[in-house]
Protein backbone atom coordinates (compact mmCIF):
# COMPACT_ATOMS: atom_id res chain seq x y z
CA UNK A 1 0.00 0.00 0.00
CA UNK A 2 1.36 3.33 -0.64
CA UNK A 3 2.84 5.62 2.01
CA UNK A 4 0.49 8.40 0.92
CA UNK A 5 -2.64 6.24 1.37
CA UNK A 6 -1.45 4.78 4.85
CA UNK A 7 -1.36 8.66 6.16
CA UNK A 8 -4.92 8.89 5.53
CA UNK A 9 -5.90 5.73 7.89
CA UNK A 10 -6.21 6.51 11.54
CA UNK A 11 -3.30 5.49 13.33
CA UNK A 12 -4.77 2.40 14.92
CA UNK A 13 -5.07 0.76 11.46
CA UNK A 14 -1.55 2.76 10.27
CA UNK A 15 0.05 0.35 13.31
CA UNK A 16 -2.29 -2.57 12.77
CA UNK A 17 -1.38 -2.75 8.46
CA UNK A 18 2.22 -1.80 9.15
CA UNK A 19 3.21 -4.84 11.97
CA UNK A 20 0.63 -7.09 10.40
CA UNK A 21 2.07 -6.97 6.80
CA UNK A 22 5.75 -7.66 8.33
CA UNK A 23 7.09 -11.51 7.73
CA UNK A 24 7.60 -12.19 11.56
CA UNK A 25 4.12 -11.16 12.44
CA UNK A 26 3.06 -13.17 8.96
CA UNK A 27 5.00 -16.22 10.12
CA UNK A 28 3.30 -16.47 13.53
CA UNK A 29 0.14 -16.74 11.60
CA UNK A 30 1.57 -19.44 9.40
CA UNK A 31 2.87 -21.25 12.35
CA UNK A 32 -0.51 -21.46 13.74
CA UNK A 33 -1.94 -23.32 10.96
CA UNK A 34 1.34 -25.48 10.57
CA UNK A 35 0.20 -27.05 13.90
CA UNK A 36 -3.32 -27.24 13.14
CA UNK A 37 -2.13 -28.70 9.62
CA UNK A 38 0.87 -31.32 10.78
CA UNK A 39 -1.69 -32.12 13.95
CA UNK A 40 -4.67 -32.99 11.89
CA UNK A 41 -2.64 -34.81 9.53
CA UNK A 42 -1.19 -37.03 12.37
CA UNK A 43 -4.32 -38.01 13.34
CA UNK A 44 -6.04 -38.59 9.52
CA UNK A 45 -2.95 -40.57 8.72
CA UNK A 46 -2.16 -42.22 12.11
CA UNK A 47 -3.47 -45.59 10.46
CA UNK A 48 -2.29 -45.24 7.16
CA UNK A 49 0.78 -46.28 5.39
CA UNK A 50 0.67 -44.10 2.57
CA UNK A 51 0.20 -40.00 3.32
CA UNK A 52 -0.78 -37.72 0.31
CA UNK A 53 1.10 -34.57 0.84
CA UNK A 54 0.67 -31.51 -1.56
CA UNK A 55 3.72 -31.17 -3.93
CA UNK A 56 4.97 -28.31 -2.81
CA UNK A 57 5.09 -29.33 0.91
CA UNK A 58 7.31 -32.73 -0.91
CA UNK A 59 9.46 -30.54 -2.82
CA UNK A 60 10.79 -28.72 0.13
CA UNK A 61 10.88 -31.46 2.42
CA UNK A 62 12.73 -33.28 -0.07
CA UNK A 63 14.91 -30.47 -0.99
CA UNK A 64 16.17 -30.55 3.16
CA UNK A 65 16.60 -34.32 2.61
CA UNK A 66 19.25 -33.51 0.15
CA UNK A 67 20.93 -31.41 2.21
CA UNK A 68 21.21 -34.04 4.77
CA UNK A 69 18.35 -33.02 7.12
CA UNK A 70 16.63 -36.30 7.36
CA UNK A 71 15.07 -35.52 10.81
CA UNK A 72 11.56 -35.08 10.95
CA UNK A 73 11.75 -32.57 13.09
CA UNK A 74 14.55 -31.15 10.82
CA UNK A 75 11.43 -29.03 8.73
CA UNK A 76 10.34 -27.33 12.05
CA UNK A 77 14.06 -26.36 12.20
CA UNK A 78 14.51 -24.53 9.32
CA UNK A 79 10.99 -22.63 9.64
CA UNK A 80 12.59 -21.64 13.50
CA UNK A 81 15.60 -20.16 11.59
CA UNK A 82 13.28 -18.86 9.26
CA UNK A 83 11.48 -17.15 11.76
CA UNK A 84 14.25 -15.93 14.25
CA UNK A 85 15.47 -14.08 10.77
CA UNK A 86 11.90 -12.29 10.53
CA UNK A 87 12.24 -11.52 14.40
CA UNK A 88 15.65 -10.03 13.55
CA UNK A 89 14.50 -7.84 10.43
CA UNK A 90 11.19 -6.61 12.52
CA UNK A 91 13.07 -5.44 15.53
CA UNK A 92 15.34 -3.79 13.44
CA UNK A 93 12.16 -1.73 11.75
CA UNK A 94 10.62 -1.41 15.13
CA UNK A 95 7.89 -3.66 14.24
CA UNK A 96 7.42 -5.82 17.30
CA UNK A 97 4.24 -3.96 18.78
CA UNK A 98 2.17 -6.73 18.21
CA UNK A 99 -1.32 -6.43 19.66
CA UNK A 100 -3.32 -9.79 20.44
CA UNK A 101 -6.64 -8.37 18.29
CA UNK A 102 -4.00 -8.38 15.31
CA UNK A 103 -4.19 -11.88 15.00
CA UNK A 104 -8.03 -12.37 14.73
CA UNK A 105 -8.44 -9.13 12.30
CA UNK A 106 -5.76 -10.08 10.01
CA UNK A 107 -7.56 -13.75 9.58
CA UNK A 108 -11.00 -12.25 9.44
CA UNK A 109 -9.29 -10.06 6.61
CA UNK A 110 -7.77 -12.86 4.70
CA UNK A 111 -11.33 -14.63 4.80
CA UNK A 112 -12.52 -11.24 2.97
CA UNK A 113 -9.91 -11.43 0.35
CA UNK A 114 -10.55 -15.22 -0.11
CA UNK A 115 -14.25 -14.01 -0.64
CA UNK A 116 -12.70 -11.66 -3.49
CA UNK A 117 -10.56 -13.82 -4.57
CA UNK A 118 -13.02 -16.66 -5.39
CA UNK A 119 -15.37 -14.14 -6.90
CA UNK A 120 -12.50 -13.11 -9.30
CA UNK A 121 -11.25 -16.74 -10.01
CA UNK A 122 -14.79 -17.51 -10.84
CA UNK A 123 -14.64 -14.88 -14.11
CA UNK A 124 -12.00 -17.65 -15.95
CA UNK A 125 -12.95 -20.69 -14.19
CA UNK A 126 -14.44 -23.82 -15.91
CA UNK A 127 -15.50 -27.22 -14.63
CA UNK A 128 -12.50 -29.14 -16.35
CA UNK A 129 -9.91 -26.87 -14.60
CA UNK A 130 -11.58 -27.27 -11.39
CA UNK A 131 -11.14 -30.64 -11.66
CA UNK A 132 -7.63 -30.43 -13.05
CA UNK A 133 -7.61 -28.18 -10.14
CA UNK A 134 -8.39 -30.33 -7.62
CA UNK A 135 -6.36 -33.12 -9.26
CA UNK A 136 -3.31 -31.03 -8.77
CA UNK A 137 -4.05 -30.52 -5.12
CA UNK A 138 -5.19 -34.05 -3.82
CA UNK A 139 -3.81 -36.45 -6.68
CA UNK A 140 -5.79 -39.11 -8.27
CA UNK A 141 -6.38 -41.39 -5.30
CA UNK A 142 -10.05 -40.91 -3.27
CA UNK A 143 -9.66 -39.04 0.04
CA UNK A 144 -11.96 -38.36 2.63
CA UNK A 145 -13.42 -34.36 3.14
CA UNK A 146 -11.24 -34.10 6.40
CA UNK A 147 -7.89 -35.34 4.64
CA UNK A 148 -9.08 -33.16 1.55
CA UNK A 149 -9.18 -30.32 4.12
CA UNK A 150 -5.92 -30.60 5.08
CA UNK A 151 -4.31 -30.88 2.15
CA UNK A 152 -5.84 -27.42 1.29
CA UNK A 153 -4.30 -26.20 4.29
CA UNK A 154 -0.86 -27.75 3.15
CA UNK A 155 -1.45 -25.77 -0.24
CA UNK A 156 -2.13 -22.74 1.12
CA UNK A 157 1.02 -22.91 3.42
CA UNK A 158 3.68 -24.55 1.56
CA UNK A 159 3.17 -22.97 -2.18
CA UNK A 160 2.99 -19.34 -0.36
CA UNK A 161 6.22 -20.09 1.66
CA UNK A 162 7.83 -21.31 -1.76
CA UNK A 163 6.40 -19.51 -4.32
CA UNK A 164 5.57 -15.84 -2.88
CA UNK A 165 7.68 -15.52 0.29
CA UNK A 166 10.76 -17.74 -1.57
CA UNK A 167 10.50 -17.38 -5.41
CA UNK A 168 9.00 -13.59 -5.35
CA UNK A 169 11.34 -12.29 -2.86
CA UNK A 170 14.11 -13.63 -4.51
CA UNK A 171 13.19 -12.29 -8.17
CA UNK A 172 12.50 -9.15 -6.37
CA UNK A 173 15.88 -9.30 -4.58
CA UNK A 174 17.78 -10.13 -7.49
CA UNK A 175 16.01 -7.86 -10.07
CA UNK A 176 17.21 -4.81 -7.67
CA UNK A 177 20.52 -5.72 -7.26
CA UNK A 178 21.63 -6.42 -11.43
CA UNK A 179 18.38 -4.00 -13.19
CA UNK A 180 18.58 -0.28 -12.78
CA UNK A 181 14.89 0.72 -12.99
CA UNK A 182 11.98 2.19 -11.22
CA UNK A 183 10.81 0.09 -8.37
CA UNK A 184 7.44 -0.69 -9.26
CA UNK A 185 9.76 -2.15 -12.85
CA UNK A 186 10.82 -4.66 -10.09
CA UNK A 187 7.71 -5.75 -8.50
CA UNK A 188 6.06 -6.45 -11.89
CA UNK A 189 8.91 -8.59 -12.81
CA UNK A 190 9.02 -10.33 -9.68
CA UNK A 191 4.87 -10.68 -10.04
CA UNK A 192 4.93 -12.29 -13.63
CA UNK A 193 8.26 -14.28 -12.90
CA UNK A 194 6.38 -16.22 -9.49
CA UNK A 195 3.25 -16.09 -11.02
CA UNK A 196 4.72 -18.20 -14.20
CA UNK A 197 6.75 -20.65 -11.87
CA UNK A 198 3.78 -21.34 -10.14
CA UNK A 199 1.94 -21.53 -12.87
CA UNK A 200 4.52 -24.59 -14.08
CA UNK A 201 4.87 -26.16 -10.96
CA UNK A 202 1.15 -27.54 -11.13
CA UNK A 203 2.22 -29.58 -14.39
CA UNK A 204 4.89 -31.52 -12.59
CA UNK A 205 3.23 -34.63 -12.21
CA UNK A 206 0.93 -36.76 -13.83
CA UNK A 207 -1.27 -34.20 -15.86
CA UNK A 208 -0.12 -32.80 -19.40
CA UNK A 209 0.40 -29.15 -20.03
CA UNK A 210 -2.59 -27.41 -21.11
CA UNK A 211 -2.48 -23.67 -22.29
CA UNK A 212 -6.29 -22.82 -20.89
CA UNK A 213 -5.09 -24.26 -17.53
CA UNK A 214 -1.85 -22.49 -17.27
CA UNK A 215 -3.00 -19.01 -17.92
CA UNK A 216 -5.46 -20.28 -14.89
CA UNK A 217 -3.55 -20.99 -12.79
CA UNK A 218 -1.04 -17.79 -13.76
CA UNK A 219 -3.93 -15.33 -13.42
CA UNK A 220 -4.40 -17.01 -9.53
CA UNK A 221 -0.43 -16.58 -9.30
CA UNK A 222 -1.00 -13.13 -9.82
CA UNK A 223 -3.40 -12.02 -7.82
CA UNK A 224 -1.41 -14.07 -4.63
CA UNK A 225 1.34 -12.00 -5.66
CA UNK A 226 -0.65 -8.78 -5.41
CA UNK A 227 -1.88 -9.89 -1.88
CA UNK A 228 1.54 -10.92 -1.01
CA UNK A 229 2.81 -7.41 -2.02
CA UNK A 230 0.18 -6.14 -0.08
CA UNK A 231 -0.28 -7.33 2.98
CA UNK A 232 2.51 -9.85 3.29
CA UNK A 233 2.85 -13.57 3.99
CA UNK A 234 0.43 -14.28 7.04
CA UNK A 235 -2.79 -13.21 4.63
CA UNK A 236 -1.78 -14.49 1.63
CA UNK A 237 -1.34 -17.92 3.25
CA UNK A 238 -4.68 -17.86 4.83
CA UNK A 239 -6.02 -16.46 1.73
CA UNK A 240 -5.16 -19.02 -0.30
CA UNK A 241 -5.77 -22.35 2.42
CA UNK A 242 -10.03 -20.29 2.37
CA UNK A 243 -10.18 -20.39 -0.92
CA UNK A 244 -8.77 -23.84 -1.29
CA UNK A 245 -11.31 -25.33 1.44
CA UNK A 246 -14.03 -22.71 -0.45
CA UNK A 247 -13.60 -24.78 -3.56
CA UNK A 248 -13.32 -28.35 -1.65
CA UNK A 249 -16.53 -27.76 -0.37
CA UNK A 250 -18.30 -26.63 -2.94
CA UNK A 251 -16.81 -29.54 -5.01
CA UNK A 252 -17.02 -32.28 -2.30
CA UNK A 253 -19.84 -34.64 -3.78
CA UNK A 254 -20.59 -32.98 -6.51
Amino acid sequence: MPAAWTEKLPQGLRDYHKISRSSFFGLLMVLLLLLIYESSSAVIYREQAVIIQNRAEAMIKRTLWFMGLYQFWMPWLAFALLLGLAYWQARKQNLLHIKPPYFPLAILESLAYAVLFSGLMNFVTTKSITIKFLWSLLGDRAVTLPAKMALALGAGIYEELLFRLGMFTFVLWFARKVMPAKPYVHQVLALVVSAALFSGFHFLGREPFAMLAFVHRFYAGILLGLIFSWRGIGVVVYTHAFYDLFLILRTHGG
